[in-house]
């Protein structure tokens, strides 16, 4: 994968349109996005291998976003990929939240902008 292994993006969401938009989106501009549809899977998938960067939806139907980053954490300990949370939920509503936050609804540039400031690009 070499080149494309560092710009890997897991996109973790319950909801099929946002994965598919969000996959389109990174993958055009270069990346190489993978979309699962839960923490559940995508903890499956990290068993294997593990992203540069996972972009997860902090309210999702089989595991919200914060167990899924305990679960990650558990999992990789110190190979943990950076974090960001995709939602809709109300500031006031987050604040045990740990990590970057991109808030719904979010403009393509703002997904972008928060995807290149990880890969520094």
């Amino acid at each position: 994968m070499g080149e494309e292994a560092a710009k890997w993006v897991m996109i973790v969401d319950d909801d099929e349109d946002i994965r598919a938009i969000v996959v389109d989106v990174l993958q055009n501009a270069g990346y190489l996005a993978v979309a699962l549809p839960g923490g559940g899977a995508a903890l499956r998938m990290m068993e294997a291998t593990v992203p540069a960067l996972v972009l997860a939806d902090l309210s999702m139907i089989d595991m919200d976003g914060r167990t899924f980053l305990t679960g990650a954490r558990e999992l990789l300990g110190g190979a943990m990929p950076p974090f960001v949370f995709m939602t809709g939920v109300e500031p006031s509503r987050r604040t045990d939240v740990t990590v970057p936050v991109l808030a719904k609804p979010y403009q393509v540039k703002d997904l972008l902008g928060v995807v290149r400031d990880h890969f520094g690009a």
